[in-house]
């Protein structure tokens, strides 16, 4: 799909929990089409940008051109960050995306909001390390699942989930490191469960919860938090 460009006012962005608006500067938003590469992974790049609507992921190739997706970006979400100037990542769209260019990363370096998104950024990729090396088939398809919930829910009811599930089934397989095949499988092991229910590959209900967190291997770590408060 062509990328097509307007401008908005910078106040439409959504906040992250974390992460304050970097200082004013000239900002400009644009809206790009479905699978559209924003940003090739060692490509020259010196702009941060800001997810304001839809669903970016970040990638990197290995020699032989398998695709490893190493974050899932929303609302709010940060990304162009470099070393020596050059991408760490390619950035693509899975829909429809609205984004805003921040202008000269440099000038964000020691900006206390852009640290803090460094700071997610690092915890969610040792998390994600963490489930590619050590969790089961069944707990990263529900891992995946329990976090795509939370980044594009827009129900509102948390007792019944529904989201738009942006990843297609190889997405979901590039990012948790498994093949379409056990993606598939547990998606439909997880319906026929009860846990979740879809009519369509793109549109995604969680019927239960707590189950699922659990099949994630997620309420035993909160559990830990529990029994450990943090002071």
């Amino acid at each position: 799909m062509p990328e097509t460009q307007s401008t908005v006012a910078p106040s439409a962005a959504p906040p992250l929990a974390s992460l304050g608006r970097p200082p004013r500067l000239p900002a400009r938003s644009r809206v790009v089409g479905e699978n559209f590469t924003l940003l090739f992974e060692g490509g020259r790049n010196r702009s941060l940008f800001r997810v304001l609507d839809g669903c970016i992921v970040l990638s990197q190739l290995l020699d032989d051109g398998r695709r490893q997706i190493t974050d899932v970006l929303g609302p709010g979400r940060l990304f162009g960050f470099t070393i020596d100037g050059r991408n760490i990542a390619t950035a693509e769209t899975l829909s429809i995306a609205r984004i805003e260019s921040l202008g000269d990363a440099e000038l964000h370096a020691t900006n206390p909001a852009v640290a803090s998104e460094l700071k997610t950024t690092l915890h969610r990729l040792q998390t994600h390390a963490t489930l590619l090396g050590r969790k089961t088939a069944s707990e990263k398809v529900a891992s995946a699942l329990v976090e795509l919930s939370r980044l594009f829910n827009r129900s509102g009811v948390p007792a019944r989930l529904s989201f738009h599930l942006h990843l297609t089934r190889a997405d979901l397989a590039d990012w948790l490191g498994l093949t379409v095949e056990t993606v598939s499988r547990c998606l439909n092991r997880f319906k026929r469960e009860g846990l979740i229910d879809f009519n369509h590959p793109k549109t995604m209900r969680v019927l239960d919860p707590e189950r699922l967190e659990a099949a994630a291997g997620l309420t035993r770590k909160r559990a830990a938090r529990s029994a450990h408060p943090q002071n």
